[in-house]
């Protein structure tokens, strides 16, 4: 009898999770798991936008270089100006250029694809002056945004100096 006695009364304690409190922490888990996906896309996101506008702003600093070195590429003797010319919408690439306007078809044009094609650029083109990197016409501002949160502008200023927020 006190071993029958014994047995239930272990049956009874060693009892397993119900369907309830299975159904409760998997719950817990899909709402954690469901946070940490939204974040994270936001994140890449975010990442992804500063990436492109690092790239722009990367573009203006090598047509600035170039402009104050003076470089020629194709038949010139003396320098060039050098700018970067924006086509506008979602997507379009951007051209690093030589001469004081964009030529559509210069085989010394430098095309810049855009890494995600949700950016944006609003913008007309930069020209920096040769030697002196001036630009005219400035202050220059680009609009950078992704349709999102994210917005960033860029400054050219008349000096050739360049900057950015965000």
């Amino acid at each position: 009898m006190a071993l029958l006695r014994t047995f239930t009364h272990s049956a009874r304690t060693a009892r397993a999770f119900s369907l309830i409190e299975l159904l409760v922490v998997m719950g817990i888990f899909i709402l954690v798991a469901g946070f940490g996906l939204v974040v994270s896309f936001d994140s890449f996101r975010g990442y992804t936008f500063r990436d492109e506008r690092d790239a722009i702003v990367g573009s203006l600093h090598k047509a600035r270089s170039q402009a104050v070195n003076n470089m020629c590429f194709g038949t010139c003797t003396d320098g060039k100006a050098h700018g970067v010319h924006f086509a506008g919408g979602v997507g379009s690439p951007y051209v690093v250029f030589q001469g004081t306007t964009y030529v559509a078809g210069d085989v010394t044009n430098e095309t810049i694809a855009t890494k995600i094609n949700s950016v944006s650029v609003t913008a007309a083109d930069v020209v920096f002056a040769p030697l002196s990197a001036t630009v005219s016409g400035a202050p220059i501002v680009i609009t950078v945004t992704d349709g999102g949160p994210h917005t960033s502008v860029i400054t050219v200023e008349s000096e050739g100096r360049i900057w950015w927020t965000n």
